[in-house]
């Protein structure tokens, strides 16, 4: 994807080195019913025994990995859809924990995954696609920003981006401050 996304970006921009943090689509439920049927990744879904009701934006019924991509790739059955207008927000998520649902499309770096209880299911089979951080800079922009950058999109986790944005939405930090914390602790200057 990285090596597209170069071929794509129009003259005069330029993209930097792809982070393993990244901010993708994800099948969530909440640990209670990840933990009742032993749930790993999304193929596992097929251990669970009572109807599973995926709830999201109304256009997540015709998406790639959509509940028809479930029954095509794995085998899983859907018992119903409920259509969820907030992209994986404040309303999915209480839907999830009032088991009005008990799969939602929720993007993995969401703060609401951790403060809630939440699991991403793991995607080894590559169902979504993957949507890594990745700095699109000025082809201006000199070497040494550049290698600034990419330093920092190498130090960057998964677990790092929930916490920032965590810090961001929940505690309502700003962005300088979230920002001099995490490279203080990262130790990379």
């Amino acid at each position: 994807m990285h090596d597209q996304l170069v071929k794509a970006l129009p003259s005069g921009l330029t993209a930097l080195d792809r982070s393993d943090a990244s901010d993708q689509n994800s099948w969530t439920a909440t640990k209670a019913f990840v933990d009742k049927y032993k749930l790993t990744d999304i193929a596992s879904l097929k251990n669970v025994t009572e109807p599973i009701t995926v709830g999201g934006n109304s256009e997540l019924e015709t998406r790639p990995y959509g509940p028809t991509a479930l029954k095509d790739k794995y085998g899983i059955t859907i018992a119903g859809f409920v259509p969820v207008e907030d992209n994986g927000g404040p309303l999915t998520v209480k839907a999830l924990v009032d088991n009005k649902i008990q799969l939602a499309n929720i993007y993995t770096a969401d703060p609401n995954i951790k403060s809630n209880n939440l699991v991403a299911l793991a995607d080894p089979d590559g169902l979504f696609f993957p949507d890594n951080v990745v700095p699109i800079v000025s082809s201006k922009v000199d070497e040494k920003a550049t290698g600034v950058l990419n330093k920092i999109s190498a130090a960057m986790t998964a677990a790092d981006l929930v916490s920032l944005n965590a810090q961001s939405v929940n505690d309502k930090e700003s962005a300088d401050k979230i920002a001099s914390a995490w490279l203080a602790q990262a130790k990379l200057f």
